[in-house]
């Protein structure tokens, strides 16, 4: 018995396989239904925080692959990829959707985590909270709603909106009232009372009137932002108003958020609730 306890804890502590080739690393994920998490480094920055005992748990449910900076895929710097324009062009982290080929997002990077410092002061550094915070996100998420999930779970304050379920039709329609503001480049409300309806059909349970809050982000001011740094602006707008501080702040038991980018560079960002 003690031999078995004993292996068992080296198993759940055990240092992750880490891949150095991406083709190598995204057919293991393909096969064994896991997303892939990369890792991205010029230096040791990470390392430690990676070989955090919750951290190597977690990694069990995701194939790694970690390469410099410089990693070259397909003639150019996989890092230069449009796909991965989230990042920066810097060392860091990101996730790519790989445990369902039915999903919208499969093959698409749904978290990315550049090793860059935030002009919000509330934004934590990663160490192994923040780490264990992006490997919990919700699976079937989009980039732009598990940015914001981030945003939201790491404020200091530690909003309860986040501790609902993240609903797919309430995350629907986070997507479509973002996508509708940046179309129009202008910050607005749906309507809700419809919305709820909507929302409603699609889940096939009762759900109360809901409330919703928008932003937009700093982009046309400070000259763009990547996904995650204009999640943390809009996080921060709703934190100066006490009308949406209430809404994001309550528990609900649905949730949906969302981010979307306007074709002059302003993101803009939809809380829905709903009980």
């Amino acid at each position: 018995m003690l031999s078995v306890t004993l292996l068992s804890l080296l198993c759940a502590t055990a240092e992750p396989k880490w891949h150095a080739d991406y083709d190598q690393a995204a057919a293991q994920a393909k096969k064994e239904k896991k997303d892939l998490l990369i890792c991205f480094q010029t230096d040791d920055t990470l390392a430690e925080t990676l070989k955090n005992e919750e951290v190597r748990k977690r990694l069990r449910d995701y194939v790694c692959l970690r390469v410099p900076a410089s990693y070259e895929y397909d003639g150019q710097r996989l890092l230069d990829h449009p796909a991965l324009e989230g990042m920066m062009g810097k060392p860091g982290l990101a996730v790519v959707s790989f445990h369902d080929t039915d999903l919208p997002t499969y093959r698409q990077v749904i978290s990315a985590h550049p090793l860059v410092g935030s002009r919000y002061g509330w934004v934590p550094g990663y160490g192994p909270s923040e780490i264990v915070t992006i490997l919990d996100l919700p699976r079937t998420a989009t980039l732009g709603q598990r940015s914001m999930i981030y945003a939201i779970r790491v404020h200091p304050e530690r909003p309860r909106s986040i501790l609902g379920k993240a609903h797919a039709a309430f995350l629907g329609h986070a997507a479509r009232h973002s996508q509708r503001q940046a179309a129009l480049q202008r910050q607005h409300h749906a309507d809700i009372i419809a919305a709820s309806g909507r929302m409603a059909a699609e889940s096939g349970e009762h759900v109360s009137a809901g409330s919703e809050v928008v932003a937009e982000s700093w982009g046309r001011v400070v000259g763009g932002e990547n996904v995650l740094e204009a999640a943390f602006s809009c996080v921060d707008a709703w934190r100066h108003s006490s009308g949406h501080w209430g809404a994001v702040s309550r528990p609900h038991r649905f949730f949906g958020y969302d981010i979307a980018r306007a074709a002059n560079g302003t993101w803009y960002a939809t809380g829905i609730f709903g009980e």
